[in-house]
This record gives structure tokens, sequence and C-alpha cells, in this order.
């Protein structure tokens, strides 16, 4: 049997492909690990990432980025170990020497050249406009982590790609659209482009790059000269199921699964993972059923995805994860809960993304919404 470090050497000669792979499914995560850690061993059951200072650890946790290694080395390997971090003081720090905020999810960037104009050309950015939007968006990411815009920085690290679209039917200014994994597109809320726009604004002029708004879109999917036959191979096997609208991402390469399940967001990830722990740890007689983004159609005629169905002990209750776009749809969000009460639906937890950070505030909300599903009279 093979010992700690042939493990740890077989799995470092992977190290490249698995970093490419975690660059295609999160350009965050990717600048986390290729920049701030080092494989440090693995022992066949736990990774463990050495880490350039607390701050770079802090970024990891707080950002799930562990899941989406963990994802990649299931994925690209076929193994699932747990993923540990620790602070190795003596790797070289590429960060400068001013310490970034731990706050929020903002990971060491590097370096940005002096603006270059749109016509001129390096082996950097690729030339023309497409590289000088690249460079825009580099930039203005810069400005806003400089700003403290922390929130707005991080958003940006995800962006795929930037189109230019013009503003009106005369060409008279140009609009600027972030292309970002369909996942994503809520996170660009009217708050966030609000702090983006003013800022890429500004640094597209100086670029002599006029651009009047700013939107995200989502990235379109893949397809090929058999696009026809394998849409309806998916529409016959069984894919149009209750989850058809999020299994549309699939093909785009940027989706958030597990166990056969697609999900919109890390967060309800984390709470069915969560939910499995409870699962696993419940006699087999008297367990929970975990249902992720089913559909249903109440009274009223209008179908909903709530983010979990559950069931226990004969009661159904619903757990939604709300991010910032809920922070104005609370009556709206109040007139669903009703309508689903009146659906029979027992209990309503509503899990703010704030909370979902660490794993064991996760099962305490998660075992508390159980206990009160349970004892519901």
């Amino acid at each position: 049997m093979a010992g700690k470090v042939e493990r740890t050497t077989e799995l470092q000669q992977h190290w490249p492909n698995i970093l490419d792979a975690v660059k295609q499914r999160r350009r965050f995560t990717w600048l986390l690990l290729s920049q701030n850690a080092q494989l440090a061993s693995y022992d066949g059951s736990t990774v463990v990432l050495a880490f350039i200072n607390q701050g770079a650890v802090d970024n990891w946790v707080s950002s799930n980025s562990v899941a989406v290694l963990e994802e990649t080395l299931d994925a690209l390997l076929g193994i699932r170990p747990t993923v540990r971090q620790i602070v190795d003081k003596q790797l070289p720090d590429s960060t400068s020497s001013r310490p970034l905020p731990t706050t929020l999810p903002v990971p060491s960037l590097p370096s940005q050249p002096p603006m270059a104009r749109v016509g001129e050309e390096s082996a950097e950015d690729g030339g023309g406009m497409e590289g000088a939007l690249m460079t825009v968006l580099a930039q203005t990411a810069h400005l806003l982590h400089e700003q403290g815009n922390n929130q707005a920085a991080a958003l940006l690290l995800d962006v795929d790609d930037v189109e230019i679209v013009p503003g009106n039917r005369f060409g008279d200014w140009q609009d600027a659209v972030l292309i970002v994994p369909p996942y994503l597109v809520s996170r660009f809320t009217k708050e966030a482009i609000d702090s983006i726009q003013p800022v890429f604004g500004h640094v597209a002029e100086r670029h002599e790059i006029e651009i009047r708004s700013v939107s995200a879109a989502p990235a379109l999917p893949k397809v090929d000269e058999n696009w026809r036959q394998a849409l309806q191979q998916r529409l016959t096997q069984g894919t149009a199921s209750n989850q058809a609208a999020r299994t549309r991402s699939k093909s785009s390469g940027a989706v958030l699964g597990a166990d056969g399940f697609v999900f919109d967001s890390r967060e309800e990830m984390r709470v069915y993972e969560a939910l499995k722990r409870q699962q696993e740890v419940l006699p087999a007689d008297s367990s929970v059923s975990i249902f992720p983004l089913p559909m249903g159609r109440v009274a009223t005629g209008s179908v909903w995805t709530p983010d979990f169905l559950v069931a226990v002990a004969g009661r159904i209750g619903i757990i939604e994860v709300d991010g910032p776009h809920h922070k104005g749809r609370l009556a709206a969000d109040a007139t669903r809960d009703r309508h689903w009460r009146n659906s029979g639906i027992v209990h309503i937890e509503r899990i703010l993304v704030e909370e979902t950070s660490v794993d064991s505030e996760i099962d305490d909300l998660v075992g508390a919404f159980l206990k009160r599903l349970r004892e519901y009279r």
C-alpha cells in the first residue's frame, strides 16, 4: 500500500491538471490556490493545503472554495478526501506588504501593467478591443478592492468575458455585458451593478471606450452540429424532470451538482450536505427525505420552486436559502410562504447566505428546522 509520501508525490503530479479544472469551475478558487497555497500532503483520506498566511486561509474558507476543490478531485480523479488547510510562513508570500482584509472572500491579485490604449497590442492582453476590455475588467476589480468594495471585486473574478452592445438603435453609445456562469447571474443584483458601473465606466473611458451602462448575462451553452439529437435524447430520457430548468446549465460547463442534483448556488449545496449529515445519523426507519429544487403548483395556479422540500415524521417542510436579491422581495416571499402553508407545508425555514459559511452553524440551523418539523402539532 502506498504511503503518505508516495500519495503526495502522485497527487502533486496531477496538481497542474487539477488547477486547470478548478479554473474552469471557478476562477476565484483557482486564484486562491495558484497564488496563495501549495499542496502539503495527501495520505489517501486527507488533503492538506499550506497557505502563505492566515488571511489567505480565511478567504479560502469563507468563499466555500473547499467545495470547489472537492468537486474537482471527485470529477478528475474519482477521490473525495477531506480538505484541511494550514499556514506555512516559510512559503513565499506573493501578496503585497499590506495585508488583505479577511471579512470578505478576496484573494491576493497580481499587479497590473500600466493602462494601454485600445489599439495597442501586447502578448498579455491579446491586443485589440477584446484585450482592452479584459484589462478594463481587471483594473475595475482592483479599484473596487482598493476602495474597500470587496464584494463587488469578488464578483468580477468570476466574469468569463465582456461583450459590447449598442446602447440604442443608433449606436450613439455602448453598453458592457459581463458574461458569467448562469448560476451566478442572480448575484449581480441592482446594488452590485450600481457599485460596479461607475468604476467600470471610469476605467473604460481612460482606455477611450465609452460605456454608458453595465449588466450581467449568462454564458451561452456550448453546442455542436449534433445539438438536435443531443437535446432530443435529453428530452426523451427523463432529463425533463422538475430540475429541467437547472440542467440546462450543464452544457455551459458551469454546473454545481452533487448526487445527480443540480444547484443554483454553493450555499444551497452546503445546506444539502448538512441535510445529508442529518440523514446519515438518523435511524433508517425514522429518517428524512430530501428533495432539492422541486417544482410545485399551488392553488392560485402559480408554479414555484422551493430550494428544498423535506419530509420527516409524516410532515413536510421547506427550506429557502436567501441571498442578497431577497432584500427587496420580503412581501413577495411572505405571499409565497402563505400559499405554501395553505397547501399543507407545515414549516418554512429561511436561511441567509451569510449563515452558510461554517458547517457547524448550518448543522445547528438544519437540526433546529427538523426538530420544529417533527414537533409540529
